[in-house]
């Protein structure tokens, strides 16, 4: 606890700081201004900032500790507006450890994934490991369990009630995206009970809707949800940005859309609801690239002002979230900022958290460890497999068939397609170069065989490629050339607990165990990171390539039942607008 007479005596200048930053440059975001200054910290908090006029601060100011700032920026910690921490593939305290080294104090979490694998217990799991981390960590509680239901099976399903319920948990700040925009604007009592509940509790609902306008646009806001993170055009955001819409600049491994913000901010230069998130982040994505310092990163090389990108990054998250005392480098602020050397690379140097140095040229210096163990429950409960459930069964036993299929597009969505084979003895076992097998096996107790369809432009040359990470009921998915291939890849995955694995001629080439619900390591992102890297390289050598994404996320959307145009799940294939399944054969 910090004591607000000792903070205010400093300012006075009757006591002492207990740091003073000296000579630094501020980047102040009220403002949008970089200036030189003195800043005093007292306890936790910014006492006083004294700027520099005719090479001289306006009043001087002692501390017990003083550093030199000179030809360095302080900029206040990040604000991550939406995060999932299991796309990282690592558990909350080594999350935390991860990300302040980037810069990043505080984290907006939707633990949906795990949510999707073990209900209650998982959501409850992710904010328990949570608590008294340096880097704080507020929680919205997932919509999506299962993102549809009725055309895919997750772990555990969420309704109204259940929401209320989590709610009550601490350090709980809203709903989470509410994916099932269809099922919002056309007020499914589901949907419609779940965002009614975050407005009954007076928390934020946060949004989720790509490619959608006009009177959708308007109806989606309308039911009480204010926030987007899935806009994918200048356009989109622009009319989004006019309605009074929260746009979320992402920049993941996923998705990166900060040229397209930038092109729109360029028409609205004085737009103020734009703040900023990272989504998800692969591991040695984050080490090599950075976490919201690669977003801010990002957008300056577009051409968004530094000083106003670091304002979207900080003070609009913490306005955003009601947290008035985080976002800015002021009087009566929390001291969480960081000091780096160029606004260009963004490499964060030091970090300090309630004043208190825990990054030191660039390596955490305090220990970030959670007093809750990772949760350590089976997953994979399939059923026992063979090749057969790899292979097509044809409605007629030879002869030409019509399959509706799957293609991937430039930027990752998907759009439906047509594909004639020939079926030989009622199977179809080879497709042409450019397609590939798709199949997704319940692993949450369903003890149903896998669907099994066809995509086109994966990129797959050869082998097998199965994962767990899978948005977001989080099934098993394989894809692949062949059902031999296709079978080990699984079985690995099964023994395993979850994760990734890459498969070529029977032989496991790359393959990264992720026991934590099929998501996660409790390893720390330097371990986890180069296993990564490996089966990245590994599937990039096969050809995988899905839009922008990284080999190891590629994937990981093709039964996100939320995001155009058709998508698959372990009950089959789904018509995204419709929110219906679709027969695998065209009548």
């Amino acid at each position: 606890m910090y004591s607000r007479q000792h903070i205010v005596a400093a300012a006075r200048g009757d006591e002492r700081m207990d740091t003073v930053i000296r000579e630094v440059n501020l980047v102040n975001v009220f403002t949008a201004e970089i200036y030189k200054a003195d800043i005093g910290i007292k306890e936790d908090r910014f006492s006083a900032v004294a700027r520099y006029e005719k090479g001289q601060p306006i009043f001087q100011m002692q501390g017990e500790k003083e550093v030199n700032g000179r030809d360095r920026y302080a900029i206040p910690g990040f604000i991550d507006c939406h995060v999932h921490i299991e796309s990282t593939m690592i558990t909350p305290d080594m999350f935390a450890r991860a990300v302040l080294r980037h810069g990043t104090t505080v984290a907006v979490i939707d633990p949906h994934e795990i949510g999707n694998v073990l209900g209650i217990e998982g959501v409850q799991y992710m904010v328990n490991a949570s608590k008294g981390l340096p880097v704080k960590i507020l929680t919205t509680i997932p919509s999506c369990v299962p993102a549809v239901p009725g055309v895919e099976t997750a772990g555990a399903e969420f309704g109204p009630e259940e929401i209320a319920d989590l709610l009550q948990l601490p350090n709980v700040v809203g709903i989470a995206e509410l994916m099932d925009y269809v099922g919002v604007i056309k007020q499914n009592p589901r949907m419609a009970g779940i965002v009614q509940k975050g407005l009954d509790y007076n928390v934020l609902n946060e949004g989720h809707l790509p490619r959608v306008s006009g009177r959708n646009l308007h109806a989606y806001l309308a039911a009480g949800i204010n926030s987007d993170h899935e806009s994918r055009t200048v356009e989109e955001i622009v009319e989004k940005l006019r309605a009074g819409m929260l746009i979320y600049i992402r920049e993941s491994s996923v998705s990166q859309f900060a040229d397209i913000a930038a092109k729109a901010w360029e028409q609205l230069p004085f737009v103020s609801n734009i703040a900023m998130c990272t989504d998800d982040v692969e591991p040695n994505d984050m080490l090599k690239n950075g976490q919201m310092n690669r977003v801010v990163r990002r957008c300056i090389e577009e051409g968004i002002p530094a000083p106003l990108a670091i304002r979207f990054a900080t003070l609009n998250g913490a306005i955003r979230y009601g947290l008035r005392d985080r976002g800015a480098i002021a009087a009566g602020y929390r001291a969480d900022f960081s000091l780096v050397d160029s606004l260009e690379t963004l490499e964060v140097q030091d970090v300090y958290i309630a004043g208190e140095q825990m990054v030191k040229d660039g390596e955490v210096i305090v220990d970030i460890t959670s007093d809750i163990p990772p949760l350590n429950i089976n997953t994979m409960c399939i059923p026992e497999l063979n090749e057969r459930d790899f292979v097509i069964s044809t409605p007629i036993k030879n002869g030409k068939v019509t399959l509706n299929t799957m293609e991937m597009t430039d930027i990752g969505t998907t759009e439906k397609g047509i594909l004639e084979l020939e079926a030989i003895d009622g199977k179809i076992t080879k497709l042409p170069a450019d397609y590939v097998f798709a199949s997704v096996t319940g692993r949450h107790g369903q003890n149903s065989k896998p669907f099994v369809g066809v995509l086109k432009n994966a990129g797959i040359q050869a082998g097998a490629y199965a994962t767990t990470v899978a948005h977001d009921s989080h099934n098993l998915v394989v894809v692949g050339k062949n059902a031999s291939d296709m079978l080990v890849a699984a079985r690995n995955l099964e023994k395993s607990g979850g994760g990734l694995c890459y498969v070529k001629d029977g032989e496991v080439m790359a393959k990264v165990d992720l026991p934590v619900a099929g998501l996660m390591a409790a390893e720390s992102i330097e371990e986890l990171s180069p296993k990564v890297e490996k089966f990245n390289e590994v599937a990039r050598s096969f050809g995988v390539k899905v839009g922008r994404r990284s080999p190891s996320m590629a994937l990981s959307s093709l039964t996100l039942t939320v995001i155009p145009e058709i998508r698959i799940s372990d009950l089959g294939m789904v018509d995204v607008a419709t929110q219906e399944l679709m027969p695998l054969f065209v009548e």
